[in-house]
């Protein structure tokens, strides 16, 4: 993998990633499709094996936003159960961490290096989302192999770490604070019916979950209604939800 900022193309990578972040902005869009969109490109761009977000449900208890894949769940939910391991540390401390081999993170989080070592998972990379006013969670990537991301690859996560603070922290505005505090925890109750949704689409039409978000996606904007209630009219059967197109 080539380092961003290095080669023109990757540079054009991770200004589309932005661009496409933007999007849910300039809409006043949901919390939960920002940081969908947030996790996906993170691990796209960055060659990432798993990434997760993590967020400050309201109460000063973390919650699971995002998640690019099952062993992500299972990693971060892990650790928001024993309250230990590196998403915890990072949001508490607001400074990014890494440890770079399974022996680093035995040493570290036992709980967790023994859910993430069974995943297959050998490094971790996390940087928390930060505002002046306050952290509101942490990013997370986790890799397959062992080692530390590049000096170019960890100023693209902190980028984008930084846009997705923005961009919850510009929505809270615009929502006039308190709002968006409750779409927060709705997003984070909503992210279980989301995820069964993408994976009844997956199945039926034999596509990547990624393309079945993206065609829950259009619907809901398309009908001006949530993601939650087009992903349970899914579960439901009544949704009548065409294939995804897939490219």
């Amino acid at each position: 993998m080539q380092e961003p900022g290095v080669d023109g193309l990757v540079a054009a990578e991770v200004a589309a990633a932005m661009d496409d972040v933007a999007q849910v902005l300039a809409a006043h869009g949901e919390p939960l499709d920002l940081a969908d969109r947030l996790v996906r490109h993170c691990r796209q761009l960055l060659g990432a094996d798993a990434v997760g977000l993590v967020v400050d449900d309201g109460t000063g208890s973390l919650g699971l936003l995002a998640c690019t894949s099952d062993e992500a769940r299972s990693v971060e939910l892990v650790q928001l159960t024993t309250q230990q391991g590196p998403c915890v540390e990072c949001f508490r401390t607001a400074s990014p961490g890494a440890s770079p081999d399974p022996e680093d993170m035995r040493r570290r989080w036992p709980d967790f290096a023994r859910t993430a070592v069974a995943q297959g998972i050998s490094a971790v990379h996390t940087v928390p989302l930060t505002t002046p006013e306050r952290t509101i969670g942490a990013l997370n990537l986790f890799l397959h192999r062992p080692g530390l991301l590049s000096t170019a690859q960890a100023d693209v996560v902190r980028a984008l770490a930084s846009f997705g603070a923005v961009g919850l922290s510009q929505l809270e505005h615009v929502a006039q604070g308190r709002r968006v505090q409750a779409q927060l925890q709705e997003a984070l109750a909503s992210r279980v019916v989301l995820e069964q949704a993408k994976g009844v689409l997956a199945e039926r039409h034999r596509v990547h979950p990624d393309h079945a978000f993206d065609q829950l996606r259009k619907r809901a904007r398309s009908s001006r209604r949530p993601l939650r209630e087009v992903a349970q009219e899914v579960l439901d059967g009544l949704a009548g939800v065409a294939p995804p197109q897939v490219g």
